[in-house]
């Protein structure tokens, strides 16, 4: 019969002993034993400390059989696999730059060979780029031949198998775990070496057949990946005995980032005149996908399905992707103002970087072309930034802490920082009030509240003395000032709108609203605003403001700043903004008070 008195919850060691001591307890041919100072006391240490390692070892293994529980990167990846899903792998860091030869003798043109390589430095570090093709120039201006191309930073590295029929399930792992797999090339040496055949990579099996010289890329063990060949149904598989060699970039991932000086390596086609000069400095580079990111981004590639339907899937593609993109927000033309139907709109933001340069939105255009309906357009366009201005008075207690003023007001800073880092600077997010005010008041033990008051703000860069046309977007209802319409008398304080001081025909001003929904330019005279001319309109119920006749002569500051009242403290971002708070945007005052 069973014995009742086991209890199976607790699978520590100690709680593992003391089962086994109840266990033997109740049977009547061990009850009288000394557990404690007998020699079964020691057998019963070894078999609680069996029964330990063997729960631990069995939870260990369990744990590795799931996505959601697995710890292990290989167990990661491999579950990964079984979703379709290849981990991002190590990306080439990406300059553009432009050689110009100058050959010393007349020539009709010049080679300049595949990985062609360039040196450059990143602080103590030197590193090597190459160009990924062959190209031909084949004029030259002044005598002088010019290439504009992309060069990538990595060791170009080549690992060489022969086939082996005889081996059940050969594998082709490459080498290196640094490997940027976009650079893979593959050749096939067939009959001897007399036969080349050129495979190229593929990522889906629609339209592959028997013959078709394609190889696939998959994630192996020990962060590595491996070359996997068609069974002559799917993809031609290489002849038994055929050599194949598989080139590659191995690449230094983030580390490159930046460089912009770049000298060439040595002769180009037996030309020594060379020069680089730099487009375009180095970016792109990242490292490996991490555990916790794979995790992520497995599952929703899979419903994905490597293709783009809702705005959730290009999110998900791009990101997956593309390392280098901190944020991305994609919306439906039906949802612009005004509608433009047949269009999605992508908003990227680099980590590096305000949104990306358009030699990168071309390369994003490139990659989700492809996977996106034949009857929808993609299209690129740059994040708004929308900026948040805290005021802050803090009050702590004097008798509570032994910190000054200065050490306060360092920490409320560095608090406020630390809620922008978790909770802005990215797409469709909203920064809550409360949540604010709460994270200044614990940025030390000492403070006992605080009086907070935040804005929004929007800049704009005028051309001078040109007559221009601004739309901004800011997504939040604004808190419309009720009264008659703006006087000439009347303070330019308490209206929903104003801005940085600008010059206006020689005269200083600045732009108000009137409470009725037009926008001003108004000149500023003793504390008062005279009115000048109407420039623009603005919605309250939305937060759009439009202008459409800007004309000034100058303005204080890098830019025109718009300070808007809005009708909610909780601030939010929709479409292609961002929320963001800038060093000059924080004011903290500190007061210290005895309780």
């Amino acid at each position: 019969m069973a014995n009742t008195n086991i209890e199976l919850v607790g699978l520590d060691f100690a709680s593992l002993k003391s089962n086994l001591k109840t266990f033997l307890k109740n049977n009547t041919q061990f009850k009288d034993l000394d557990y404690e100072g007998s020699n079964i006391n020691v057998l019963l240490d070894v078999l609680a400390y069996n029964s330990y390692l063997n729960a631990f070892y069995t939870n260990m293994v369990a744990s590795e059989m799931f996505l959601d529980t697995a710890q292990l990167r290989d167990s990661v990846v491999s579950h990964a696999k079984e979703l379709n899903y290849t981990p991002r792998s190590f990306n080439s860091s990406r300059a553009q730059v432009t050689v110009d030869i100058t050959p010393t003798s007349s020539v009709s043109s010049i080679a300049v060979p595949q990985y062609t390589s360039f040196t450059a430095r990143v602080g103590s570090n030197t590193y090597t780029f190459s160009t990924s093709e062959a190209y031909v120039i084949t004029s030259g201006e002044g005598g002088v031949y010019s290439l504009t191309a992309f060069i990538y930073e990595g060791n170009i590295l080549t690992d060489t198998f022969v086939v082996n029929s005889s081996t059940t399930r050969q594998r082709f792992v490459l080498s290196s775990s640094t490997i940027d797999t976009s650079s893979i090339a593959v050749t096939v040496y067939e009959d001897g070496g007399q036969t080349t055949h050129t495979y190229t990579r593929a990522t889906k099996l629609l339209g592959v057949t028997d013959q078709s010289k394609v190889f696939f890329v998959q994630p192996a063990e020990n962060q590595q990946y491996e070359v996997v060949f068609g069974d002559d149904v799917f993809g031609r598989r290489p002849k038994d005995g055929s050599t194949v060699a598989v080139r590659y970039r191995a690449c230094s991932g983030e580390l490159p980032n930046g460089a912009s000086t770049f000298v060439s390596d040595g002769l180009i086609d037996g030309h020594a005149n060379v020069s680089v000069s730099t487009v375009t400095s180095a970016a792109g580079g990242a490292v490996a996908e991490t555990v916790e990111s794979i995790r992520f981004n497995a599952p929703r590639a899979f419903q994905a399905q490597d293709r783009a339907v809702t705005a959730s899937d290009y999110e998900t593609i791009l990101a997956a992707n593309f390392t280098d993109i901190q944020a991305v927000s994609v919306y439906g033309g039906e949802e612009a103002n005004p509608p433009q139907y047949g269009r999605v709109f992508i908003s990227v933001d680099l980590a590096d970087a305000d949104g990306a340069p358009e030699g990168r939105k071309q390369v994003f255009y490139d990659f989700i072309k492809d996977r996106t309906p034949l009857t929808i357009e993609p299209v690129f366009i740059d994040p708004d930034f929308l900026h948040v201005k805290i005021s802050t008075t803090v009050y702590y207690n004097i008798n509570n802490t032994t910190k000054t003023t200065a050490d306060i007001k360092s920490s409320v800073q560095a608090a406020i920082s630390s809620f922008q880092a978790a909770n802005l600077d990215k797409f469709k997010t909203t920064m809550y009030y409360s949540a604010l005010t709460s994270a200044i008041d614990d940025a030390d033990a000492s403070i006992i509240g605080n009086d907070t008051e935040t804005f929004l703000a929007a800049r704009v860069y005028p051309s001078l003395n040109t007559s221009q046309q601004f739309t901004i977007e800011t997504h939040n209802a604004l808190a419309q000032e009720i009264g008659v319409k703006l006087l000439g008398d009347e303070t330019h304080y308490g209206h929903t709108i104003t801005s940085t001081q600008v010059t206006y025909q020689g005269v200083p001003a600045i732009i108000v609203d009137d409470t009725l929904g037009n926008l001003y330019i108004a000149a500023l005279q003793n504390n008062t605003v005279e009115l000048l001319t109407q420039i623009g309109t603005v919605n309250y119920t939305t937060g759009l403001v439009t202008i459409s006749n800007l004309n000034i002569s100058d303005y204080l500051g890098p830019y025109v700043e718009f300070k808007f009242r809005t009708l909610s403290k909780n601030l939010q971002c929709v479409q292609n903004t961002i929320l963001t708070v800038d060093d000059v945007d924080v004011d903290v005052s500190v007061v210290g008070v005895r309780k």
